[in-house]
């Protein structure tokens, strides 16, 4: 069994129902949306990460990587936009780093329809297949490590306004979150040749586990969001 894939096929399931559920659950509320969103952006990343060796072959290797990424890069923006909304932030450096955050993510990925400046050539491995990383991407990443380290501390700061109930709800989903990202990160590594035992073939196996979890917090947590 190839775990890389069937896991990441499984991510994309958990974080689709996911998605479903929290904008089913109100879809007037911006939270709901956000947060819906977010989840739907993941399972499309997920998607060409878990069906690489069916799509590839239908879109060739270029617009494969360029689909995983066009997913890939929203996640963190999402993912901050959701929370600025969930804790109601106010201060405007917030609301401003936000509009660059997606500014500079829609300029990573007109530069991945070149050549050569934010991936290059679709390698092939054994079990799995990357485009390789190139000048740009690194400050992608960087992108990607701070704005899902704001969010987390965001949440982090939501925690003293809730009720035992609600702080302890909030608690469980950020230590999923954060196991979920870990998870993730093997993604990253591999892009880079790297297979960390225990991390690799297996960590977006943490991300169903982030997506039930959030789903079951969303009924509480988000009733008296915006």
């Amino acid at each position: 069994m190839n775990h890389f894939t069937v896991s990441a096929l499984l991510a994309s399931v958990a974080a689709f129902l996911a998605g479903s559920y929290i904008w089913l659950l109100s879809p007037s509320r911006r939270t709901n949306r956000h947060f819906a969103l977010y989840w739907f952006t993941m399972a499309f990343w997920a998607f060409f990460v878990g069906t690489q060796t069916r799509t590839i072959p239908i879109l060739s290797g270029f617009w494969w990587g360029w689909l995983l990424h066009l997913g890939c890069t929203f996640i963190p923006v999402l993912l901050f936009h959701a929370v600025i909304v969930f804790t109601n932030q106010k201060d405007s450096r917030h609301r401003i780093a936000l509009k660059a955050s997606y500014v500079i993510t829609i300029l990573f990925n007109l530069l991945n329809l070149g050549p050569g400046m934010f991936t290059g050539q679709t390698i092939y491995r054994d079990a799995y297949a990357y485009p390789k990383p190139a000048l740009v991407f690194p400050l992608y990443f960087i992108l990607f490590v701070v704005l899902v380290v704001w969010s987390t501390l965001l949440l982090m700061q939501r925690l003293p306004l809730l009720s035992s109930p609600e702080k302890n709800l909030l608690k469980l989903i950020v230590v999923t979150h954060v196991l979920a990202y870990i998870g993730g990160l093997d993604n990253f590594l591999i892009m880079v040749d790297v297979r960390l035992p225990g991390l690799y073939p297996y960590g977006l196996y943490a991300i169903p586990l982030y997506a039930l979890v959030t789903s079951y917090g969303a009924r509480r947590l988000f009733k008296t969001a915006p």
